[in-house]
């Protein structure tokens, strides 16, 4: 369908800025005709927090809509027709009533994304299965990303959207010395400065397929999901839990999915997470593909004047690998990180503070067995005088 069908007249236009919801006569737009839309997060400023239904208000989301295969809701500019919530109506509208369209006789396809501000662009057509038909482009994981699909929809009031998120969260991290483990008894200090999730992708674009399910294209230019610690925080047998990343429902952590399959809506960049197990490394972790923790700490024990270093040195830092396949608090497997999922991690440092790049422990405590005791042997000594 051609791309200029229905389009909407200059006096049209002045009519529906000031039309209501009912049949008007003398030219006015009749907006039981027109194609509007109602916005559903999945969870309950596109720039400062996790987008809940509530905060979504605060900024605009773009949609562009398809009739027979072609695009025919659409802007100008290719982004999609902008939306904005509107308080007084309680209701989302055009940002500019010139990209309003009407209901054709057949079904259509719609493909939303929030915010408007990152503008996304579409395909020509969604005719073709599998074939990318929205792309929200140079992302960077600086702050939520949503996408919607409602395909197959006949004329209604207000087009339901649901969005989804279109990437996964560290939401905190700390670490933690109990009081039973080995690590603590012993007086082990452990002071971190910097934290990095090894292998995650966090610049790229943001796929939408003609089904409505996301991927992403990662960026040559790709940065892991990595913050510093200021002020380093230490654990040791004083001061027994450290926070490392407390990002709440703030607008950091985010990060692309690692999984290889559609999980909420999302296909992410089939990364593995390294289980913890030296014989799954196959040489160094720093020269894998695996998904895992490094702490950039130092770890010591012993009287200030005689400290024994593990990791690092009085003035120098080293690495420490952590493992972040595991489980739940449900007891279920923690294998990918998901789209949707904000993720919780607690490391506990009981017997061991993790491993080496070749996957050692670091601590390797000195033990000692008594595997035997020399038997008497019995001398007897006679003197002849």
């Amino acid at each position: 369908m051609k791309k200029n069908i229905l389009l909407v007249s200059a006096v049209a236009v002045l009519g529906m800025s000031s039309c209501s919801n009912e049949v008007n006569e003398g030219n006015f737009v009749d907006k039981t005709d027109a194609i509007t839309f109602a916005a559903y997060p999945t969870k309950s400023r596109a720039v400062d927090a996790d987008i809940t239904s509530d905060n979504m208000k605060g900024d605009n989301f773009g949609v562009a809509g398809y009739s027979v295969n072609a695009l025919y809701l659409y802007s100008s500019t290719n982004k999609g027709t902008e939306q904005k919530y509107v308080n007084s109506s309680t209701s989302w509208e055009y940002a500019n009533m010139a990209d309003l369209k009407f209901w054709p006789e057949n079904t259509m396809d719609f493909y939303a994304y929030f915010p408007y501000s990152d503008n996304a662009t579409f395909a020509n057509s969604n005719a073709t299965p599998g074939d990318v038909v929205m792309t929200i482009p140079n992302v960077d994981c600086t702050h939520d990303v949503l996408f919607a699909f409602a395909g197959n929809q006949s004329k209604q009031t207000r087009v339901p959207l649901t969005f989804h998120h279109a990437f996964a969260k560290i939401k905190s991290l700390q670490i933690q010395m109990p009081a039973e483990g080995s690590v603590y008894q012993s007086g082990c200090q452990v002071e971190v400065s910097n934290v990095e999730f090894v292998s995650t992708k966090t610049k790229g674009d943001v796929r939408v397929n003609d089904a409505g399910v996301a991927s992403y294209n990662v960026a040559a230019s790709n940065a892991t999901l990595a913050e510093a610690i200021s002020p380093v925080v230490t654990v040791n047998n004083t001061s027994a839990t450290g926070t490392l990343i407390d990002n709440g429902t703030s607008a950091k952590g985010y990060f692309f999915a690692t999984n290889d399959a559609a999980v909420n809506n999302v296909v992410g960049v089939n990364s593995t997470m390294w289980d913890g197990d030296k014989a799954s490394i196959g040489g160094k972790l720093s020269e894998s593909n695996l998904v895992y923790l490094k702490l950039t700490c130092k770890v010591w024990n012993g009287e200030d004047s005689n400290k024994a270093y593990y990791v690092g040195g009085d003035s120098s830092y080293g690495e420490v690998y952590i493992p972040l396949k595991g489980k739940d608090a449900s007891d279920n497997t923690v294998s990918t990180f998901d789209a949707g999922k904000r993720y919780i991690y607690n490391i506990v440092m009981k017997d061991n503070v993790g491993f080496t790049d070749e996957g050692d422990p670091i601590l390797t405590p000195i033990l000692f067995s008594v595997d035997s005791v020399d038997d008497w042997t019995d001398v007897t000594v006679t003197i002849t005088l």
